[in-house]
């Protein structure tokens, strides 16, 4: 069924928020070993607004320094967050990027029409660079940020952002303003309107 605009509307946004907030505990991971991608996407499906493209599929343990995720299921969406703090040598540095650069998705409308949209490289927005497949379509936010002189790259997947509570503050936009902006002018890979912006369908529809 497609998700239609009303969704996304700041009722519906803000009563999400406030059922986050007294409703059920979330569910916590933490550590290397619990990271499995595959489980959050079976799990969470489509509440997500995306497939976790930035994500990668799997870990070598030893080099992840930071793996957590907490994820309640709201009234209408998923909200919560997962973070993948991995240490890269230059060689996985380079092979990694490569991967995200390349990252798009294909959006099928039900008459045969489709588009495709591609990862969006962002210099400006975080402490480091990055690449964003979405940037707060939907209250959702999805990149993995580039720290070259470190040998790192953070993961990022983050839902209903409340700077303030927000554990990982260092990973979010530096100018914190941002995440009061209307959702639906935010860039996304995992969506696009066929019909000037009265519905949304979604790369998995």
């Amino acid at each position: 069924m497609k998700k239609f605009i009303r969704k996304f509307t700041a009722i519906a946004a803000a009563v999400a928020m406030i059922f986050a907030l007294t409703g059920c505990a979330p569910e916590k991971r933490s550590g290397a070993e619990q990271y499995d991608k595959s489980y959050y996407t079976a799990k969470y499906g489509g509440d997500l607004d995306s497939n976790l493209s930035v994500f990668p599929d799997a870990v070598e343990e030893d080099r992840v320094i930071l793996y957590e995720s907490s994820f309640g299921e709201g009234l209408f969406d998923t909200d919560g967050y997962m973070i993948l703090e991995y240490r890269c040598d230059t060689e996985q540095m380079t092979a990694e990027e490569a991967r995200l650069k390349a990252l798009s998705m294909t959006i099928r409308h039900f008459d045969g029409q489709s588009f495709t949209n591609y990862v969006m490289y962002d210099e400006k927005s975080y402490q480091y660079p990055a690449y964003v497949t979405n940037d707060g379509f939907s209250s959702t936010y999805e990149y993995a940020l580039i720290d070259r002189g470190g040998n790192r790259i953070i993961y990022v997947y983050a839902a209903y952002v409340i700077p303030d509570s927000f554990p990982y503050k260092n990973y979010l936009k530096t100018d914190l303003s941002e995440y009061k902006k209307d959702t639906l002018k935010a860039f996304t890979m995992y969506n696009h309107s066929f019909d000037g912006g009265k519905s949304w369908d979604e790369f998995d529809d």
